[in-house]
């Protein structure tokens, strides 16, 4: 099948991430994304089953239900997610740029919550590290509280990639730090291939883990 116009324009890292989504995704027919945004990346992974979407915001809400009229949409903090849900409720729990804006503590204690709502995985994308971040002018909640290595989620038990190319070519938001952005940009997507099985050297890490 040829690929189509939005494909040819999406960046490698991202194709990259997408696919690493939808292959932890594979085989669930029903997910739970905490943090879900304003589209959930879940859709963009291919992933069609039952889907279930967390955020706080409202408007990002609002946005969510247009891009996913089918998905059903909790307005909640994600850090109560444990609690909205029974136990073993879904195939997939997926918490993707979620914990790093929790303290630690508090963060931890997700993940065992997210951990107990899945039947069979749990999947968490985080950057590698401590990445300072401001809160955004619209949107409070985007202030990053904490980090989280590679030791960290494997003494989880879960698989750790390295996503988004090499640690020191971004910073806040995933942005590149330094202009022309587009040459620094096409420089991060051509590291992306050599950090997915070195994630310490990576910007953000995808975790997986099987709870079946």
């Amino acid at each position: 099948m040829s690929p189509t116009r939005f494909q040819l324009f999406t960046p490698l890292r991202e194709l990259i991430f997408r696919r690493a989504l939808g292959a932890a995704l594979r085989g669930c027919d029903s997910a739970l994304d905490v943090g879900c945004g304003p589209a959930s990346p879940l859709r963009a992974a291919s992933f069609r089953g039952r889907l279930v979407g967390v955020d706080v915001s409202p408007s990002t809400l609002r946005d969510a239900r247009a891009a996913d009229p089918g998905a059903m949409l909790v307005r909640a903090d994600a850090a109560t997610a444990g609690r909205l849900f029974r136990a073993r409720s879904f195939d997939a729990v997926v918490a993707l740029d979620v914990i790093e804006h929790l303290e630690r503590e508090p963060a931890f204690a997700l993940i065992a919550a997210l951990e107990s709502l899945a039947r069979r995985r749990v999947v968490l994308f985080t950057p590698n590290g401590w990445v300072p971040q401001p809160p955004a002018p619209d949107n409070p909640y985007q202030e990053h509280r904490s980090g989280f290595t590679v030791d960290d989620l494997r003494a989880r038990g879960y698989r750790v990639r390295g996503i988004h190319g090499l640690a020191w070519l971004c910073g806040p938001y995933a942005e590149v730090r330094w202009r022309p952005r587009a040459l620094w940009r096409r420089a991060s997507d051509l590291t992306a291939p050599i950090v997915w099985r070195v994630p310490r050297l990576a910007f953000a890490l995808l975790g997986v883990k099987e709870v079946a």
